[in-house]
């Protein structure tokens, strides 16, 4: 897997910009200091074809970090609502990715460019009021980086969201609870509200297929072939304007063909042929289609056309974020964190043999070990090339490891790794992997079938270079905050699966019969990443009677605002604080306290189920995307 192309850009922090009054001077020499590389993205691409500059250096785009900036309002306010300069060039508030939500990096724009700018990133629509969060998000996927693809859109279908009922489930979510004081000052009677953690039973609704959808094989081909990828694209993150989420290569035409099904139907009403030798169709779900509601204004299929006008009006296309690993490439082994391991219920002995595989591998290393120490300094059979000149003397005599330069230089690397393992980084029996839901029963819901699927509630499917996984896993996702977060499935064995789902490497393929996502810190289907462990020792210290703690409001969104600069700026300075950290830390330290009574141990593990829905709603709001 390669990244995509990188440009030039200058990036300043905020106190630099406040102590030059918002009106930047340097020469050539002194710009460079500031200048950072940044991978492709959609708002370069648009900028290139506004500009016809196609140079590495990009001069109409400056990144600004506002880590702090709570703590600046006034200087923030200014910078947002007013912009700066540099010499003679303005520039005023751009985009921004999810990721510069959670890093605090402002982005501005030429402003001489900003009005037609922002015509092709809304595609010339209009509102009088949205949740500015969640249609910033939006707009910042234009700052997504990827591979743009040039000249080639394959036919897009897009179906219902598919909401399924997972019954009768334990959980644990978030209430009011009342306490009684007296006043000191008064003497009178008061009462307080706070959070507080209950416990219940009940019914919990699913989008099943949340962020996935399928392509047939050809598209998937063709995606391989203009990015330039030598191994097979079987799963892709897929950009567009207003379209995010993962797609996976499957045969959907044969599967149709075996169950009788011709024709699908859109989210608009319009069938689809879906036979076999028919047009190749991606398919994507209702909540990959971010515009669904923003084109809505007929209802009919008409949105969908008027969608792809203003799209080949502004000259967009598709982008590639990233892709699968083949499974020749996909590592088996992992490294791990303190979180995953903190709220083990285990022995000393026995967490301390989670760390033996790392230890022998350090100490394998440090003895000289060739085989471990040529692939430590990435000298692999397919890759030769020395990184330096202690590498190179190696290749040429391997008894220059036992010179005491050399072996200095490979202990001096180990040094990272070892400090590593100490805060908990050691080596697993573990890979991340592409969370995708049921992709059978995704065809089926797809098809208009009755939803079976081809997994139980406690099942998942996936597969590495060694086979296909069989016995119980655990299935974890980062940051990891509770207990419950602790997830083991068993990996199943399919035929449907396999005949269908056989090729998609570097996946795990969760059953939609649970809520085993929304455990995991309210995962999705989008894209996330979970790490699929293979290992006894752990999975016999997680608790298989903890309830299941989960956000039940997590539906709730902000109220709709004008999209004007100052609700822009009011939305910015409140995200400029990411808590994601914070809370993990909180977290810790409650793990790790001693309770001296059963009482003060429940409150303990109520303030870490406090924290583990606090900090999904701070990944919801880093994202900004749902």
């Amino acid at each position: 897997m390669f990244a995509p192309p990188l440009y030039i850009v200058r990036k300043f922090p905020l106190s630099f910009i406040i102590s030059n009054d918002f009106n930047i001077q340097l020469d050539e020499d002194e710009e460079k200091r500031f200048q950072v590389k940044q991978q492709d993205n959609m708002l370069f691409r648009q900028i290139r074809l506004m500009t016809y500059e196609t140079d590495k250096y990009n001069r109409f785009v400056v990144f600004v970090n506002c880590v702090g900036g709570q703590n600046k309002k006034p200087a923030m306010k200014r910078l947002i609502q007013h912009g700066f300069k540099i010499g003679k060039q303005e520039f005023v508030l751009s985009e921004r990715s999810a990721s510069m939500v959670r890093q605090g990096i402002l982005s501005f724009v030429d402003k001489r460019l900003a009005k037609e700018l922002d015509k092709r990133i809304t595609m010339g629509i209009e509102f009088e009021k949205v949740v500015i969060s969640k249609y910033s998000g939006y707009r910042g996927l234009f700052f997504s980086s990827c591979h743009c693809i040039e000249g080639w859109i394959p036919n897009i279908v897009v179906v219902p969201d598919c909401f399924l009922t997972i019954k009768d489930q334990d959980i644990k979510y978030v209430c009011d609870k009342k306490l009684q004081f007296k006043d000191k000052n008064t003497g009178a009677d008061r009462e307080w509200v706070q959070k507080d953690i209950a416990e219940t039973t009940r019914d919990i609704e699913i989008n099943a297929f949340d962020g996935c959808g399928i392509a047939h094989p050809k598209i998937m081909e063709e995606i391989r072939r203009r990015i330039g990828s030598d191994t097979p694209v079987t799963s892709a993150i897929i950009r567009a304007p207003m379209v995010k989420g993962v797609v996976h290569s499957v045969d959907y035409e044969s599967f149709f063909a075996e169950r009788g099904v011709r024709f699908i139907t859109d989210i608009w009403g319009v069938q689809h042929d879906v036979s076999p030798g028919s047009e190749p169709l991606m398919i994507l779900t209702e909540g990959q289609y971010k515009g669904y509601s923003y084109f809505n204004k007929t209802g009919t299929i008409a949105d969908w056309e008027e969608y792809w006008y203003q799209f080949k009006k502004y000259n967009h296309c598709l982008g590639i974020a990233k892709w699968n690993f083949d499974a020749d490439i996909e590592p088996l082994y992992t490294r791990g964190n303190y979180q995953i391991l903190q709220d083990l219920d285990l022995s000393y002995e026995d967490f301390q043999s989670l760390a033996d595989y790392s230890i022998d591998w350090f100490e394998r290393i440090v003895n000289g070990d060739p085989v471990y120490t040529y692939c430590f300094l990435g000298m692999q059979a397919d890759r030769h090339k020395a990184l330096n000149d202690y590498c190179a003397a190696i290749l040429k005599n391997p008894e220059m490891m036992n010179e005491d330069g050399v072996r200095n230089y490979i202990v001096n690397l180990l040094s990272k790794y070892r400090d590593d393992m100490k805060c908990g980084k050691i080596w697993l029996n573990a890979s991340f992997k592409f969370m995708a839901p049921d992709l059978i029963m995704l065809m089926e819901h797809i098809g208009g079938l009755p939803l079976e699927g081809a997994l139980a509630a406690d099942e998942f499917f996936s597969f590495d270079r060694t086979g296909i996984m069989q016995g119980e896993r655990l299935i974890e996702r980062n940051p990891h905050i509770c207990k419950s977060e602790h997830v083991i499935l068993k990996a199943a064995t399919s035929q449907l699966l396999e005949k269908y789902c056989g090729h998609l490497t570097n996946t795990a393929i969760i059953n939609c019969k649970s809520i085993t996502p929304q455990r995991l810190n309210g995962a999705d289907y989008d894209g996330d990443l979970c790490l699929v462990i293979n290992n006894k020792m752990m999975m016999s210290g997680v608790d298989h009677n903890a309830k299941i703690v989960i956000d039940i409001e997590d539906k709730v969104t902000a109220l709709k605002e004008e999209y004007n600069i100052q609700n822009r700026t009011n939305c910015i300075i409140r995200s400029l604080r990411s808590s994601i950290g914070e809370i993990s830390n909180f977290a810790s330290a409650y793990h790790n306290k001693k309770p001296k009574t059963e009482e003060q141990k429940q409150r303990y593990e109520n303030y870490v189920d406090l924290l583990s829905v606090v900090n999904g709603k701070a990944i919801l709001v880093g994202r900004t995307i749902r």
